[in-house]
C-alpha cells in the first residue's frame, strides 16, 4: 500500500525579497531551495555573533 505524502498549498512563492520563484507543493518551507540556504547561513551568522565564548577546565591550559 502506497503512503500519502503531505502537500502544501498551490501557488506558494517564495517569500525571500525579490524572488518569483514557485514553490512545489512539496516543499512546506517560506523559501526556494536557493534562498533557504541563504536564510540559515544569515541566521547563523546572527547567532554565531551573539553567542558567549565559554572555557572549558580542558581548555585552560591553552590561555
Amino acid at each position: 500500500m502506497a503512503s500519502v505524502l503531505k502537500t502544501s498549498a498551490e501557488g506558494r512563492k517564495c517569500t525571500f525579497p525579490g524572488c518569483t520563484q514557485k514553490l512545489s507543493i512539496y516543499n512546506h518551507e517560506a523559501h526556494c531551495h536557493l534562498h533557504r540556504d541563504q536564510i540559515a547561513a544569515k541566521q547563523h551568522r546572527a547567532l554565531s555573533a551573539t553567542a558567549p565564548f565559554v572555557v572549558g577546565k580542558d581548555d585552560v591550559s591553552k590561555f
